[in-house]
C-alpha cells in the first residue's frame, strides 16, 4: 500500500516539475533572445538576433529590452545553467513567458527550426 502511495506521489511530482515547450515560431516574432553568457563569450560567437544580457545583472538590465512581463523572453547560455538561473530571476520578478534553450548549439538548433 505503502509503495502504492509513492507511486502516486512520484507521478504528481514528476507532472509538477515538466514544463510545455512554447512554440517558438510564435515567440520569435513577439519575444527576446537573450544570451546570458559573458559578453567576451557572446562575442565569439551568438543566435543571430540574439542580445547579450549576462545573468548576474539579467534583473538590472531586463527592462530595457522587454518592459512588458508577458513578453516571450528566451534564454540560453553555453551549458544551460546560467540561463537557468536568468529564468529563476525572471520568474521572480513576475516575468511570464521565460524558457530556457539550454545551451548555444541546442538554443541554434531550436531556434533554426522554427524560423
Amino acid at each position: 500500500m505503502n509503495r502504492f502511495f509513492l507511486v502516486i506521489a512520484s507521478l504528481f511530482i514528476f507532472a509538477a516539475c515538466t514544463q510545455a515547450e512554447p512554440d517558438l515560431s510564435v515567440w520569435l516574432e513577439d519575444g527576446v533572445i537573450i544570451d546570458t553568457r559573458s559578453v567576451m563569450e557572446f562575442e565569439s560567437g551568438h543566435v543571430a538576433d540574439a542580445i547579450v544580457m549576462p545573468h548576474d545583472t539579467i534583473d538590472q538590465t531586463i527592462a530595457s529590452v522587454a518592459p512588458d512581463k508577458s513578453t516571450p523572453i528566451i534564454l540560453y547560455c553555453r551549458s544551460g545553467n546560467r540561463a537557468g538561473i536568468a529564468k529563476s530571476v525572471l520568474n521572480d520578478m513576475g516575468y511570464e513567458n521565460v524558457v530556457n534553450l539550454g545551451g548555444l548549439q541546442e538554443a541554434q538548433a531550436a531556434i533554426d527550426a522554427a524560423r
